[in-house]
């Protein structure tokens, strides 16, 4: 009876045994495809050139090598200079593939998944003795990507902390590291990113320090049905200090910086916004803010959009000049641009708005194409006859005086900043005179409103109609009917 028993349970391990390993090389041979669909959606990117691929698929395991190379044409007006070899940069990961069914089992993790696939990176010689500087044996950086049946993913990258001190220099650094999280479609079409950086900071003796607070970055999009990336992104800052010591001092704080995005579809077109607020701003102890800045896009023809997405893209690949690359685009815009002028595209700043220490700034403005043909393009009088805009801004006077003193002081200073034998009093008169003389002239014209201390104007156009203040003012062409 025992010997049944053992025999029996010795039969079942053996058929489970099997039926992993059979499962596990079912898995490897399916996660291979992924693998390979995953380096070819990277391969695409503009960002990088694939220098060396290869996969060596094992019965548990298999390995991804890919050594990476970022495409020169994106910083080669930066930093190419005539007579000197460009600097090409490059970066070698392996990718280690655990296959499934239970890839985690080992972790006393149930969970089933196709893989789970851990990043290693390798550093040339002299950038790791550099990198073991600030993270010491810790791995500068940490990826896992858990990859379901159904090819989605969930992705862990991690960046660890350091605090890093040279005691002669003076030089100090620290960094509270990296979390961030990638949830993504096995077809790439869905994307949610989180991301969280809790502070940086830098301070240099004699020179000056920086430190970064609360830094956040979210984003979750999917491709619409015009091939076009919608849905929404923010990115926070919860603080920002800068102290300048060296040549003009300047010290700086910024408080709660947000940016927020958003791309919506409505039918064949492509609606966008951006909104930026800022709490508080304080230069050099004088406080600015609160401050909005709201913009959109509307009515864009997405299967367009998406066209011109593509060309570019190939374009950033190619090795063009600066004059080559300015007349392909040139070129791209008359080719594949039109449909986004003949489908009355609208552009707008909805609101900017800044509290400053003399005052607020106030601007709004907007236009847009009704009915345009590509005949308008050789006939300038019918374009100017379709555009619909208007604009209406007001700033205080000592806000335009306080910009042209900046202006004047930095015309008659040396590259020290030193304005030499002129007095800086007598440069204010000066540029406040001349602000006064300007304002006055404009305001004859009725080109501005003085209002107090408040500087306003308000124009509008539409039909070929220009009007300015509320005076209907000749466009150039009726001028010359006249």
């Amino acid at each position: 009876m025992n010997r049944k028993v053992i025999a029996g349970s010795a039969l079942s391990l053996l058929v489970l045994s099997a039926g992993y390993l059979g499962g596990s090389y079912y898995a490897g041979q399916a996660v291979e495809t992924t693998m390979l669909k995953q380096h070819d959606w990277i391969s695409k990117l503009p960002y990088f050139i694939v220098k060396s691929h290869q996969y060596q698929r094992g019965w548990l395991s298999s390995t991804e090598t890919t050594t990476l190379q970022v495409n020169p044409e994106l910083y080669r007006f930066l930093l190419e200079k005539e007579g000197e070899k460009l600097q090409m940069f490059e970066v070698t990961y392996t990718n280690h593939v655990q296959h499934g069914p239970l890839p985690l089992l080992g972790q006393f993790n149930p969970l089933p998944y196709k893989a789970v696939v851990r990043t290693e990176f390798k550093y040339s010689e002299d950038t790791q003795k550099f990198l073991a500087k600030f993270f010491g044996e810790q791995k500068p950086i940490s990826i896992e990507n858990r990859i379901a049946f159904n090819d989605d993913g969930v992705m862990k990258i991690t960046v660890p902390s350091f605090d890093y001190e040279e005691a002669l220099s003076g030089v100090k650094a620290k960094w509270q590291g990296l979390d961030a999280t990638l949830d993504y479609g096995g077809d790439f079409n869905r994307v949610k990113f989180d991301a969280t950086i809790p502070g940086l900071s830098g301070e240099a003796k004699n020179k000056g320090s920086f430190a970064l607070k609360g830094l956040s970055i979210n984003l979750n999009q999917s491709k619409g049905a015009n091939g076009i990336m919608i849905g929404s992104n923010i990115a926070k800052v919860a603080q920002f200090d800068l102290n300048m010591l060296e040549g003009n001092p300047l010290k700086l704080q910024l408080e709660n910086l947000m940016y927020q995005g958003k791309v919506s579809e409505a039918g064949e077109f492509i609606n966008g916004s951006a909104q930026l607020d800022l709490s508080k701003l304080l230069l050099n102890d004088k406080p600015y803010g609160p401050a909005v800045l709201i913009a959109e896009a509307n009515h864009l023809h997405g299967k367009t959009l998406a066209k011109i997405s593509d060309e570019v893209t190939l374009l950033q690949k190619q090795k063009l000049t600066r004059d080559q690359l300015t007349e392909a685009l040139t070129k791209l815009a008359k080719i594949h641009g039109l449909p986004l002028l003949k489908n009355d595209p609208e552009f707008a700043i909805k609101k900017l708005e800044v509290k400053l220490p003399n005052g607020q700034i106030h601007f709004s403005g907007s236009v847009g194409l009704k009915g345009f043909v590509e005949a308008d393009l050789d006939k300038p009088v019918d374009l100017v006859k379709k555009l619909d805009a208007k604009a209406d801004f007001a700033i205080p006077r000592k806000v335009v005086e306080t910009l042209v003193m900046w202006q004047a002081r930095n015309m008659f200073s040396g590259s020290n900043g030193d304005a030499g034998d002129v007095n800086h009093a007598d440069i204010d008169f000066l540029a406040a005179q001349f602000v006064e003389g300007q304002i006055n002239k404009l305001a004859d014209q009725n080109l501005i409103r003085v209002n107090g201390e408040l500087l306003s104007a308000k124009a509008s156009l539409k039909g070929g109609k220009f009007i300015l203040n509320d005076i209907a003012v000749p466009l150039p062409w009726e001028q010359q009917a006249e």
